[in-house]
């Protein structure tokens, strides 16, 4: 249901878009600008280019921004245009973005053909470091996150993930996983190269690449655009390097970090080593490129005793990209990537001492291949194909005692054991047809999406005793029933989507979904509208928004609800052996099946305030619904019950300020404040069911989120000092997470995540990075050697609280780490 807020908001868009058109206004200027733009066809001959986006701006000094598009037949025009020394940039969709410098005269039109080459593969990216001034036509805003951030920021593991909380509204869980805008991470699309890599199973995000490989990483808090589906909060999409038309090698880290406990060396802490080569195997026709990374990472608990604080984890990666080209108008791309992984004790804290945590172990692999191809009228034809197999393990880190939660911990062993195998076959078609004229610019795009996704396995759960203060038992679970799992879905998208550029300041982005999956069988329809618009003459202040209904997928492990073991409850008295209540054995019960979904919009205000110098305010609120969560009751015949219902709600609400400076070629830094709230049901059915699940479940409640973060400040940049050495820092200032007080018997106190608020989380971190060049073998080499220190400041930043008010230790905070230095090698051939 769509409430009263929400009708006005959505009013407040509706108006703005019918009556800024009328404050357009003429630009007076005094040069000309005015040619083509092409591409080079099967034959040589040149193919006219449609949709262009034409920049020019002021070299090297302030001033106005122009922006133009070609048009049907590739022609662009820049009219009345003060004479000086402009930088001319170019870029469309599946091509590489040209710049070049030109002169405009006063009263001498100056013609200029520019040609752009093919990508070998595009992809959509957010997340960045550079301020390219505003983008007058994009009604959605994205920060890119290239691949040198990889290099240059301070990352602790060197992951793609470890980047995207510089990105404002995103950040880290205190369950380790990334939560974007408020949504928790299985809301979250996840896709490399157009191919979703999501786990069928949980929803989770579920590939490792090697972060040489990787081009650019785009977060969509609000991505209108109709090819995107099957999320309820956003989409990370990555797009990973073309293949090299030279022979390249690069070696990183293959030095070993050795780990120090009680004094002495005790084995290696870390390893992470990649190599990286590419190159033409077939010059002008073929070329590859290829990397490899091991990772070996002990990260200590720092609160427990030395030679048991470390969670192990042990991971090969290995991409393969082969690059065809057929014509500069005819591309294909195939990819494999194969990414096994081992965690040891990954449920480690402070109060889960090793023997009572969980191993997680998985394997998994995907191919995929890329198609593309220019029509001579300029229309390109998309299509992708892949498969993704992934399978996961979870079982104890020991065997054969119950799982016990006392007040001041757990002991035994993990309870739960899960073994999956799934895999998905997902086909893209996307047909972008050739810029049209009607009342304006249509730039149309059509697209279809059919997916298979295939899961069994086992799930197993152990006893699980709950014991108070005394040692007394208060209540224990047992699990009982059939231990299989499968279940299978089916897939179907169609989508339309047109930006129409009404006017060469005003632009809106037009389009409608409808999705079908054999697990829900609802027809989903969602239509999605944005604008943007030039407020001013000089082309630097831009107001643009959007409203769209989103529809999230159905996990697997939704639909296998009903086939898990049911839970026997037994209730004891205070002397742990007289029964108070039970055993009670539950049903479970899937009552509605439904596709969670989403209304999200914006609005923000973008002014280039000097060259180089962008700032923006903006707010944002998605309302979810249909979410599934699951809660214990008895039914009205007194049958015992776990249901599993899609009734949940959430809600989310920011308010961002961003400044991005870039004050020389090379130095930027972005600075963020996001003021937020995060609330809605707590009983969620992935933080009780997903891959480490939680035995005890207590009925639901709505209260603000264990992830909201109401106030968080991120400055972030690459600065160039003296003698070629690079400063990369990472500051952020956040409120603490929430959480809620519990008694001996496991039962919350007062209302969830209202008992308190974890410290005030600061932390600064840095790398400092120099090149070195040499010549070897007739060519020139580099070695980079960088040096990487966390928590500068050395802030007390807990990650564990003592939640139960009956433990000797309540309300502590524990596992803090303090200052850290890692050192950073690589070699480029």
């Amino acid at each position: 249901m769509v409430t009263h807020r929400s009708r006005l908001i959505l009013l407040g868009l509706l108006l703005a878009a019918v009556l800024l058109p009328a404050l357009l206004v003429a630009a007076q200027a005094s040069g000309q600008l005015s040619g083509h733009v092409v591409t080079v066809g099967a034959s040589g001959e040149p193919l006219r280019l449609p949709g262009a986006t034409l920049t020019l701006a002021l070299k090297n000094e302030p001033g106005p921004t122009f922006a133009a598009r070609s048009d049907a037949t590739g022609a662009y025009r820049f009219a009345n245009v003060p004479a000086g020394a402009y930088t001319l940039t170019v870029s469309l969709e599946g091509y590489e973005a040209q710049t070049q410098d030109v002169l405009i005269e006063a009263g001498s039109p100056l013609e200029i053909t520019v040609t752009l080459t093919l990508q070998v593969l595009r992809q959509e990216v957010t997340v960045t470091g550079r301020a390219e001034g505003i983008q007058t036509e994009q009604t959605t805003s994205s920060t890119e996150l290239a691949g040198s951030v990889y290099e240059n920021a301070p990352l602790a593991s060197e992951r793609f993930l470890d980047a995207l909380p510089l990105v404002p509204g995103v950040l880290r869980g205190p369950d380790g996983l990334i939560k974007i805008k408020g949504a928790n991470s299985t809301q979250t699309g996840w896709l490399v190269n157009s191919a979703n890599v999501t786990d069928p199973v949980t929803g989770e995000q579920a590939i490792n690449l090697p972060v040489d490989v990787i081009q650019e990483v785009e977060v969509l808090s609000n991505p209108y655009a109709a090819e995107y589906g099957k999320f309820a909060g956003a989409v990370t999409t990555i797009e990973t390097k073309p293949s090299s038309d030279k022979w390249s090698f690069k070696l990183n880290n293959f030095f070993p970090r050795f780990r120090r406990r009680n004094g002495s060396i005790r084995g290696v802490e870390g390893a992470t080593p990649r190599v990286t080569f590419s190159g033409p195997l077939v010059k002008d026709k073929l070329a590859i490129l290829q990397s490899f990374e091991y990772r070996l990472s002990r990260n200590p608990v720092t609160s427990l005793p030395e030679l048991e604080r470390d969670t192990d984890i042990e991971s090969f990666d290995s991409f393969t990209q082969l690059d065809a080209s057929f014509s500069p108008t005819h591309k294909l791309s195939t990819v494999f990537s194969l990414y096994p992984q081992k965690n040891r004790f990954a449920t480690l804290d402070t109060f889960t001492p090793q023997p009572a945590t969980a191993n997680y172990r998985q394997r998994g692999w995907m191919v995929g291949t890329q198609h593309h191809y220019i029509f001579t009228d300029g229309s390109l034809l998309e299509s992708t194909f892949s498969v993704k197999d992934f399978d996961a393990d979870i079982f104890p880190a020991t065997a054969g005692a119950a799982f016990v939660l006392r007040p001041e911990g757990k002991s035994g062993s993990f309870f739960n054991t899960q073994n999956r195998t799934s895999r998905r076959y997902e086909l893209l078609e996307v047909y972008s047809f050739a810029a049209h004229q009607a009342h304006g610019q249509h730039w149309l795009k059509l697209g279809f999406n059919f997916a298979r996704d295939d899961f069994d396995g086992t799930h197993r759960s152990g006893a699980v005793e709950i014991r108070r203060g005394d040692g007394t038992l208060a209540e224990r679970i047992d699990f009982v029933g059939n231990t299989a799992l499968g279940r299978n879905k089916s897939e179907f998208t169609l989508f339309f989507h047109d930006k129409w550029n009404l006017h060469r300041r005003l632009t809106f982005d037009l389009g409608a979904r409808y999705d079908y999956d054999s697990i829900a069988q609802r027809h989903n329809l969602a239509p999605r509208v944005a604008f943007a618009y030039v407020l001013t003459k000089d082309a630097r202040t831009l107001l643009r928004g959007g409203v769209g209904l989103f529809y999230d997928k159905v996990p697997l492990n939704v639909a296998t609800f009903e086939q898990l073991q049911q839970r026997v409850v037994t209730r004891l008295a205070a002397d742990g052996v007289t029964v108070l209540d039970g055993p009670r054995t539950f049903v479970n019960r899937l009552t509605k099946i439904e596709n969670p979904r989403s209304l999200a919009f914006n609005l923000e205000l973008d002014r280039e305030v000097a060259r180089g110098l962008l700032v923006r305010f903006g707010y944002t609120q998605r309302e979810g619904r249909d979410e599934y969560i699951v809660e214990p009751f008895d039914d009205v015949g007194g049958q015992p019950t776990l249901e599993l219902a899609a009734r949940g709600r959430s809600r989310y609400r920011e308010f961002q300020l961003t400044a991005n400076y870039r004050f020389r070629e090379g130095s930027f830094l972005n600075v963020s404040y996001v003021h937020s709230e995060s609330a809605g049901d707590l009983n969620t059915f992935q933080d009780f069911f997903g891959n480490f699940e939680n035995p005890i479940l207590r009925p639901n409640e709505r209260s603000r989120l264990s992830f909201d973060v109401p106030d968080r400040l991120v400055a972030w940049g690459n600065i160039e000092l003296l003698w070629g050495v690079h400063w990369a820092p990472v500051l952020e200032v956040r409120s603490g997470f929430p959480f809620s007080l519990l008694d001996e018997e496991q039962n919350f106190v007062g209302a969830r995540n209202q008992g308190g608020r974890f410290p005030t989380w600061a932390t600064l971190d840095s790398q400092f990075l120099k090149r070195f060049k040499f010549k070897a073998f007739g060519k020139q080499r580099g070695i980079l050697v960088g040096l990487k220190i966390f928590n500068m400041l050395d802030h007390f930043n807990p990650r564990d609280v003592q939640q139960n008010l009956d433990a000797f230790n309540a309300l502590g905070f524990f596992n803090a780490r303090g200052r850290l230095f890692r050192g950073k090698f690589a070699i480029d051939f």
